[in-house]
């Protein structure tokens, strides 16, 4: 191996999901570079959305947003500090959106699993949710029955990014 980068690989059977953990004396800029490189891996894998902000295009990682919704006939989707309108209908969006991490939830909206909060199941027949934001809202009561499913997949499995 090189003097600049160890690599240890770890097989553990009891591991379901690839992880990555960068050991180093302090955060500096080999250590950005490697978190690049592991991320840019990430997002072929998983690919960004092309997103719209007045007159810029942006390419958002999924695990920035918090859900994608309609409005005034347009879709957009909603990241921590901006809403954003994205070109194509909403059921395209889901189609490129990875599944273990967004669920519909309605005709109108897909949420982030891992973005949300907390889960409100007092109301009969429908689920109220509170994201990390603090934007409410409901699950249709049709689609109660795949919000379901998709947590008991493990749609968070403890795991926030």
């Amino acid at each position: 191996m090189s003097d600049f980068l160890d690599i240890k690989l770890v097989i553990d059977e009891c591991c379901e999901k690839l992880m990555v953990t960068i050991t180093n004396k302090e955060r500096n800029e080999d250590v950005e570079g490697v978190i690049a490189a592991v991320q840019a891996y990430a997002n072929k894998k998983v690919p960004m959305v092309s997103a719209y902000f007045k007159d810029s295009v942006v390419m958002l990682p999924q695990r920035q947003i918090f859900r994608a919704y309609i409005a005034n006939r347009k879709v957009m989707v909603q990241t921590t500090g901006r809403v954003y309108e994205v070109k194509m209908n909403l059921s395209e969006l889901e189609e490129l959106l990875d599944s273990e991490r967004f669920v519909r939830i309605s005709q109108s909206e897909i949420i982030n699993l891992k973005r949300v909060k907390r889960f409100d199941f007092s109301a009969i027949g429908t689920i109220g949710v509170e994201l990390e934001n603090g934007e409410s809202t409901w699950v249709a009561r049709r689609r109660v029955k795949n919000v379901k499913e998709a947590l008991a997949r493990g749609g968070d499995n403890g795991y926030k990014d």
